[in-house]
């Protein structure tokens, strides 16, 4: 590298050679190794078989290290083995936690005690105990936690979040038309949590509350899928991103749109099928949650791989392996498109699946009632599903000719097949053909036939006949934009329809044939402003299929920039229907909405799992979200459906309020009401109202000079009236950083959960609550003196089927104490120092028992007072010499305990010591430790680097 330029003295010139290391590391680990011989009680293998070794091994590793390799590769890697016996030190990768819910009110890590000012930044996100990523390009090995997208086909997609080993290759050459050449994903975890899959109708609002609770932090993949309402196949598929299109509660499983979202897009056809026509607008969000009781024991694996050949031809391939217990399934699959140009291809897929998988929940009504549908996969049964498709852009057969679209697809799956997005219960076949073409700038022509049949099954519940239906449509119309401003259409529609269901619940209206033929008429004055009438006639018809006579208006008006309205009013066979919105944007940062729809066609749906019964009075949600100024923000949605005898209310209320850059306020309430007067055909009674509530408040504070403060809880309540979902769940997180000088600290941390739930929740019964406070003298201008105080409550009383919060074993007890600490250090010379450490811990206590380990004993007073004086001596440069005297007063138990411990180390260059020491004491320092079996000879090995 080469300066130049001007100086006082008349020119300066200089050249330096500067060289970028092809290697640059930073890392830093600790290894901790003990071995020791305990010398206890003979006869305490009668009292606890299994948990006492004369001669017990416990280590730890733990390290984090990044850097590149060659300029080319980037290596991220970390690990925790936490401290334990040798023999499970490299277990339970995948192990939980039961704190770990608490981090999902607050994500922020437990406060430290030491009040030295450190801060933590997760740069390898683990569920467990081992991370590594071996980065080159847009390419990456590793393991931890990650997610496993499966796309590029349609029987087969899939979005989980695990935590195990993926590997992701995208090559680095390219295709003419953008995409990687090559690209192949794989994946396989041990998972610790379970998917699941929710399906929502649009209802006009932003809320929806998921099936399950305790959701598994960003496993979430939210979509938009609009539905042909008449054959139900996707017609268009749409990602949302966190933060830009939703917010999502991982605690209550809620989310909230940006944007409200309808059930049906609009339609422009001259002919629709039903009052308000348009496909159908789903919401659809898949991710994991923690299971409500026990350990899943399994594994999955998958992956996918494809290549282009020729940027003509593309290959695919998909395999998925699901082994979990009763949801154990394997499915694979091909795919194949042969491309001329992005509108010009033929594509076919085909896919098989074995096993039951996991199910799907819908929901109408966005959440506050939820239907399960079953798998239809079973353990010895393979089932198949493929589909082809075909479509040409008629610009790349003529350049000079019409322009347009003609193209057809078939697909066709078979009974049993089942992936985490289709399960299906009888033989299905669809097909279909289409073609959109231009005849000239002012002439438009849209011709579409969709083919859809069922075979026959029997239920696996009841045993009934399902199936059997059947729907076909043919429709064709032609636009004609007579000049600027006007446009009309004509069409022609020809639907059959068949459904032995609707005929054996004595419905009307899903069997037999019609032909109907309509007109629309449309005027738009300018970009911001439309304007329509519609009429539509049936010509004939045959079965007890209704007739589809309809006439109506609509409008979609912009008022101004901000302000949008759009409306629709239409009277038919059926009744009448309407249509009625207004958006009010004021800024980028507010909006507010008010919708109502009513559809005469909604009374009875073959995919329901209730009926509506009653007077329709329609669905109104009224919503707004505010930045009221620069410190507070809000939104609130009202969601109201009218049906007879089953009406719904939803209600979501939320704030966010920030005074100045130090302080927010964030809360939120939701409530749901249902009162269904509805017959139950199971016992002939009438179904139970209930009703759902949930409030979440958060305060944070943070000075950067001096103080930091947390403070966050939920809760959240089911009630109906005959008990059958009441549940009640409470969490709670907070602390508090306060430097009250250059040399003190304090720090305040409380974390606790209480839960009293039925089985149906994702909330264990079972309480833990851990508060602690602590202050710390860390010294600036002269550190010979460290000094740290700590009191912390613990309230452990795990479930019958959980472990110990504090020690992770199964056989722990359980207990609630009150625990006080001092510790003190101080250099008396460079080679000197000199410690103390005061204890008390003041509970109760209660052990499981030895016949049962599902069962506790009562509850016994448990108290004690440990006292420490220790020494540190380094002598003749590479010595270290420790010696350690502890006292243990237990006065309920009358005993008072001695002890000594002697160590001496030996330093092996700057890296490694080696010691060996002797403890003359049974009991531990930690006073959450309750068992007696410290004493012994030791061996202790460190590396640190």
């Amino acid at each position: 590298m080469a300066v130049s330029g001007i100086s006082k003295s008349g020119g300066l010139a200089f050249s330096r050679r500067i060289t970028i290391p092809r290697n640059e590391w930073f890392y830093v680990g600790l290894a901790d190794l003990t071995v020791g011989k305990r010398f206890g009680d003979d006869n305490i293998e009668t009292v606890r078989p299994g948990e006492y070794d004369d001669v017990y091994a416990k280590g730890r590793l733990a390290f984090y290290v990044k850097g590149k390799i060659k300029g080319k590769y980037l290596l991220t890697a970390a690990g925790d083995s936490a401290e334990d016996d040798l023999d499970n030190m490299f277990r339970g990768l995948d192990a939980k936690d039961p704190r770990n819910l608490l981090r999902r009110i607050d994500p922020d890590d437990f406060y430290p005690i030491y009040g030295d000012d450190s801060t933590a930044i997760d740069d390898a996100p683990t569920n467990g105990k081992f991370y590594v990523r071996l980065d080159r390009g847009d390419s990456h090995v590793m393991w931890g936690n990650y997610k496993a997208s499966i796309t590029g086909n349609e029987f087969m997609r899939s979005d989980r979040a695990l935590y195990g080993a993926s590997g992701v290759y995208r090559s680095e050459k390219t295709t003419t038309f953008g995409e990687r050449q090559t690209e192949a994903t794989v994946y396989a975890a041990e998972p610790a949590t379970l998917p699941q899959r929710d399906e929502f109708l649009g209802t006009g609002g932003s809320a929806y509350f998921m099936k399950r609770q305790d959701i598994t932090i960003g496993s979430e993949t939210v979509s938009v899928e609009v539905r042909d309402q008449v054959t139900g196949q996707v017609m268009e598929r749409r990602t949302l991103r966190y933060g830009e299109d939703y917010s999502f509660d991982y605690l209550q499983g809620t989310l909230i749109l940006k944007r409200p979202l309808s059930s049906s897009i609009g339609t422009a056809a001259p002919v629709r099928e039903g009052a308000l026509g348009g496909n159908k607008l789903y919401l659809i969000s898949q991710y994991e949650f923690t299971p409500t009781a026990g350990t899943i024991d399994g594994y999955v694996y998958g992956g996918r791989v494809q290549h282009w050949f020729a940027d003509k031809l593309r290959i695919g391939a998909t395999g998925m392996n699901e082994n979990t217990g009763l949801a154990n399934q394997q499915a694979y699959g091909a795919d194949i498109q042969i491309r001329h140009s992005e509108q010009t291809f033929i594509e076919a897929e085909v896919a098989r699946s074995k096993g039951p998988g996991f199910g799907t929940s819908r929901s109408t009504d966005g959440g506050l009632t939820l239907s399960d549908v079953g798998t239809t996969g079973t353990r010895n049964r393979a089932a198949t599903s493929w589909r082809a498709k075909a479509q040409v852009d008629l610009e790349d057969i003529a350049a000079d000719g019409f322009s347009g679209i003609v193209g057809s697809y078939y697909e066709q799956k078979n009974a049993g097949f089942s992936t985490i997005s289709e399960q299906v219960s009888v033989d299905e076949r669809l097909w279909g053909a289409f073609a959109n073409i231009e005849l000239s700038k002012a002439l438009n022509l849209d011709l579409n036939y969709d083919d859809y049949h069922e075979g026959s099954g029997r239920s696996d519940i009841d045993d009934r006949e399902i199936g059997r239906r059947s729907k076909r449509k043919g429709a064709g119309a032609v636009s004609w934009q007579l000049n600027e401003y006007w446009k009309a259409s004509f069409g022609l529609t020809y639907s059959a329809l068949q459904s032995p269901i609707a005929r054996a619940t004595r419905k009307s209206g899903y069997n037999g044939s019609r032909l109907d033929t309509g007109a629309r008429l449309e005027y738009q004055p300018d970009d911001d402003h439309t304007y329509y009438l519609f009429g539509q006639a049936t010509l004939s018809r045959a079965g007890d299929i209704n007739r589809n006579d309809r006439a109506g208006a609509g409008t979609v008006y912009e008022l101004t920039e901000k302000i949008s309205l759009s409306g629709e009013v239409s009277y038919g066979n059926q009744g009448f229907g309407g249509l009625a919105g207004i958006d009010y944007h004021p800024t980028a940062d507010d909006s507010y909405y008010l919708g109502y729809r009513l559809d005469p066609d909604r009374s009875f749906g073959l995919d329901r799992s209730y009926d509506l019964v009653g007077t329709d009075r329609g669905t109104l949600v009224l919503g707004a979200k505010r930045k009221l100024n620069d410190t507070l923000s809000a939104y609130a949605e009202r969601n109201y459906d009218l049906f007879g005898a089953r009406n719904s209310l939803t209600q979501t209320y939320g704030v966010v309020y920030t005074p100045d850059e130090a302080w927010t306020i964030d809360g939120g309430f939701e409530a749901g009401i249902v009162e269904d007067d509805t017959i139950n055909p199971n016992d002939g009674l009438e179904n139970s109202d209930f009703e759902r509530r949930a409030v979440s408040l958060a305060i944070g504070y943070k000075d950067e000079e001096r103080i930091t403060a947390r403070l966050r809880g939920e809760a959240r309540f089911e009630n109906s009236d005959d008990d059958s979902r009441d549940a009640n769940t409470y969490l709670v997180a907070s602390g508090l950083s306060w430097k009250t000088s250059e040399d003190w600290r304090l720090l305040v941390s409380v974390e606790a959960v209480f839960s009293d739930s039925d089985r149906k929740t994702s909330f264990r019964d079972g309480d833990y609550t851990e508060a602690s406070f602590g202050y710390a003298y860390r010294p600036i201008a002269n550190d010979r003196l460290n000094a740290l105080f700590k009191y912390a409550w613990l309230r452990d009383t795990p479930g019958e089927d959980q472990v110990s919060a504090i020690s992770g074993d199964e056989y722990g007890p359980s207990q609630r104490s009150h625990i006080l600490s001092a510790d003190a250090n101080y250099d008396l010379y460079p080679w000197l120092t000199i410690g103390g450490k005061y204890g008390f811990r003041i509970g109760e206590t209660r052990q499981r028992q030895d016949d049962d380990r599902e069962v506790f004993s009562g509850w016994e007073k448990s108290s004690a007072h440990l006292g420490i004086l220790r020494a540190d001596l380094t002598f003749v440069k590479s010595w270290d010499f420790l010696v350690e005297g502890r006292v243990l007063a237990m006065p309920d138990a009358g005993t008072t305990d001695y002890g000594a411990l002697l160590a001496l180390y030996r330093h092996v260059g700057d890296n490694f010591k080696v010691g060996v020491g002797y403890n003359f004491g049974q009991f531990s320092e930690d006073l959450r430790d309750l068992t007696l079996d410290d004493q012994g000879v030791f061996l202790n090995v460190v590396g640190k680097f």
